[in-house]
């Protein structure tokens, strides 16, 4: 999320989402949750497909862990973008929903495309859609490459393939690897693969002083949702010195755990003001996304306001994948 150009329609999310929400004291109803999870998919489907840069790429994230099936079009038109960021988006989405109809346009953009990132994410989604030897491409990455955001990045996508036998190769990495930067998302990567001593270094981790550090673990263990992790967050959520963006990703972390004890500061920070325009974006973003993590339904209304009255279309992304999160949770309770 690092856009603030308007989107043309999201700024209209207040008349499509028809007034559902218009009391805030009131429960909505099965058919007027239904009604609002409608236009938050069609807004999160419009931002997949004609926003810019990282509005784009937030909304195709939003709608792989939606509704990755239904939305392989939207994916394989995004790797077909002159942005290289959608490219990536779109590489990462069709390997996680293993399109291996995609897997000739993969290759081409392994062999060819010129930005280095989204190789390595086309190098990803051929893995994960059966082209085992594009493995390797991640493996020199993390292995050689000079610059160290690449190697993070391989770090990460290789803990996103899901396979464990990749823990002998990310540990010979870790031994050798000088970034701190790295360092934590080679952690991450092996955490992910179930490696139970990266899981306790990443809990030491948000513990840092550091914030990319802290930022990077605490956005790990919102994905791992590992119970064992709950002390660690509970101290980062209460912790008022901290960063408040720390403190609500450790909120959306707990809330995957099914603990609602960042519900109220999440609610508050949805209309957090800063100097910067950046940072009320990432502080109001983080909120929507920890109230979806949580999963409370009286969180809506606070959602779709949001969501209607936000300049910036990347909170507003992150306004309509919560409402969605809410209310597809709900319904499956």
């Amino acid at each position: 999320m690092h856009l603030s150009r308007p989107l043309g329609g999201l700024a209209a999310i207040g008349a499509l989402l028809c007034g559902a929400c218009q009391n805030t004291n009131v429960s909505l109803s099965p058919q007027q949750q239904a009604q609002l999870e409608h236009r938050a998919m069609s807004l999160l489907l419009r931002a997949a497909q004609d926003g810019i840069g990282p509005v784009r790429a937030n909304a195709i994230e939003a709608l792989v862990n939606l509704a990755p099936d239904a939305n392989l079009p939207v994916f394989r038109e995004a790797v077909t973008s002159a942005a290289p960021l959608v490219r990536f988006a779109g590489c990462v989405a069709l390997g996680q929903a293993r399109d291996t109809a995609s897997r000739k346009a993969l290759r081409r953009l392994i062999e060819a495309d010129p930005d280095p990132r989204v190789r390595l994410a086309a190098a990803f989604a051929a893995y994960r859609c059966g082209e085992a030897d594009s493995g390797r491409v991640l493996v020199r990455t993390l292995s050689d490459h000079p610059d160290e955001k690449l190697r993070a990045d391989a770090a990460y996508l290789i803990g996103e393939l899901g396979e464990p036998k990749a823990l002998k190769r990310l540990s010979l990495a870790a031994a050798r690897e000088n970034s701190g930067y790295v360092a934590v998302q080679i952690e991450s990567a092996m955490a992910k693969l179930g490696d139970r001593a990266s899981l306790d270094r990443l809990m030491e981790y948000t513990l840092k002083s550091d914030a990319v550090t802290v930022l990077l673990a605490l956005q790990t263990l919102v994905e791992l949702a590992e119970p064992t992790t709950r002390k660690a967050l509970e101290y980062r959520l209460h912790s008022e010195a901290d960063y408040l963006q720390a403190r609500l990703i450790a909120a959306r972390a707990l809330g995957r755990l099914g603990v609602d004890e960042g519900y109220q500061l999440a609610l508050d920070s949805l209309t957090f003001k800063a100097e910067s325009d950046n940072e009320t974006m990432q502080v109001r973003s983080n909120a929507a996304l920890a109230l979806g993590a949580i999963g409370q339904t009286r969180a809506l209304p606070a959602l779709q306001r949001l969501a209607e009255r936000e300049d910036d279309t990347r909170t507003q992304v992150a306004a309509c994948y919560a409402i969605c999160r809410i209310i597809k949770a709900s319904s499956q309770r």
